[in-house]
């Protein structure tokens, strides 16, 4: 396996992760509520994409007795449960809540720490990407 068939599924969640934090963090730094707005969906749209990564990516576990084998699929399903806390954070920003604070920083330390492991699903080895060969055309 190389790391060219882990490419889609390991590094576009993980810079959809940075631009997220990146927009929630000078959102709040230059009080512009649309950067924080379009952070919180960038890290939605983020989650979807690992989701549609984990449904649909064709991964496939090589050694099912090792603990390190799951490390991308667990990694996807960990992004779409930050992503309802993403949801979560922006439905209290919209309605001003009194917690919102709370659970933006919880939020982003989630994704943080869902960043980091994207690196370590990255480069694992036990995984590899189904592919289907294709058909030959009929003439």
């Amino acid at each position: 396996m190389t790391n060219a068939q882990l490419y889609l599924p390991t590094v576009l969640p993980q810079w959809g992760i940075f631009a997220g934090i990146i927009l929630i963090t000078v959102g709040y730094v230059d009080k512009k509520s649309l950067w924080t707005r379009l952070g919180w969906i960038v890290l939605i749209a983020t989650s979807l994409t690992a989701l549609y990564f984990n449904i649909f990516g064709g991964l496939e576990i090589l050694a099912e007795t090792n603990a390190m084998a799951l490390p991308i699929i667990s990694t996807g399903w960990q992004t779409a449960a930050g992503g309802i806390l993403a949801v979560a954070s922006l439905l209290m920003l919209q309605f001003k809540r009194k917690r919102y604070a709370l659970l933006a920083v919880l939020t982003l330390l989630y994704f943080t720490l869902t960043f980091f492991l994207y690196l370590q699903a990255s480069e694992s080895k036990e995984i590899k990407i189904n592919t289907v060969a294709p058909t030959e055309q009929k003439q």
